[in-house]
């Protein structure tokens, strides 16, 4: 399978205010959440950051606790800013029930609303338990990012909650295996893997971050092809930390039908 690669890479998402972006899965959700904010500033598009389980917190963002946003201005807001619940523990902010989010999305209709819907304990990859993510119900992008630099590597050090969570295409596999591009080929589009986890309806984005560490560009982009095999992945993110931060690039197959 042919790749193309759109320009800009930013082109896919939506605009419109009332929209609601879902980052759900591991290896670098907040950094993209923050990219795709960044593009939304750039071109005047008010944006709300928040999440629906817990985060970091992030002292470089404009932030506000809900409490404080019910009784604020509308119309003296920061083009964008963070929603979160306070600090449920040093170092972490609550998130937002999904309710209190499409809430939100109702009262700040002009604005297009960036949600983390689950955490990863900084692996990789992860596998997700009942309950999450947890997705606000005017969820209407879901981009699901993986960490592929976690191919090489032992699958107990890279799998956020490996042994604890069954994943039925997995059982039996030892702590020391070596990950391989099959492993997330699995994980990715199997019965309980990241596509099950998108609601019905939501179209999804494959963002794979980590390929500073990942010098395989074959397999990546074996990888990638059957991804995109299945149609429900039309459009695949390359997400590359560097010096001076993170570089986007989105790929789309380049189909028979495409080229004719």
């Amino acid at each position: 399978m042919s790749f193309g690669f759109a320009d800009p890479w930013h082109a896919f998402l939506p605009r419109e205010g009332g929209h609601v972006v879902g980052f759900m899965g591991s290896g670098g959700k907040t950094s993209l959440q923050r990219a795709v904010a960044e593009v939304y500033v750039a071109e005047g598009v008010p944006t709300l950051l928040t999440n629906t389980t817990r985060c970091e917190v992030l002292p470089e963002v404009v932030s506000l606790e809900l409490s404080a946003l019910v009784e604020a201005d509308p119309d003296n807001l920061p083009a964008s800013f963070y929603v979160h619940n306070g600090e449920v523990e040093p170092g972490k902010w609550a998130g937002l029930s999904p309710q209190q989010v499409d809430d939100l999305g109702a009262r700040f209709a002009d604005r297009v609303l960036l949600v983390e819907v689950d955490g990863a304990a900084k692996f990789p990859l992860k596998l997700h338990r009942p309950g999450e993510p947890v997705w606000p119900a005017r969820t209407s992008l879901a981009l699901m990012v993986m960490g592929v630099a976690a191919v090489g590597g032992q699958a107990g050090k890279r799998v956020h909650r490996w042994g604890q969570i069954p994943f039925p295409s997995w059982d039996g596999l030892p702590d020391h295996t070596v990950l391989e591009w099959s492993h997330l080929v699995k994980l990715l589009l199997d019965d309980g893997g990241y596509l099950a986890q998108v609601p019905a309806g939501v179209p999804a984005v494959l963002a794979l971050t980590g390929l500073e560490e990942q010098d395989d560009s074959i397999g990546l982009f074996e990888f990638v092809g059957k991804a995109m095999d299945n149609s429900a992945l039309p459009l695949a993110m390359f997400c590359t930390q560097g010096p001076e931060g993170l570089s986007l690039r989105t790929a789309f197959a380049e189909r028979a039908e495409d080229t004719s």
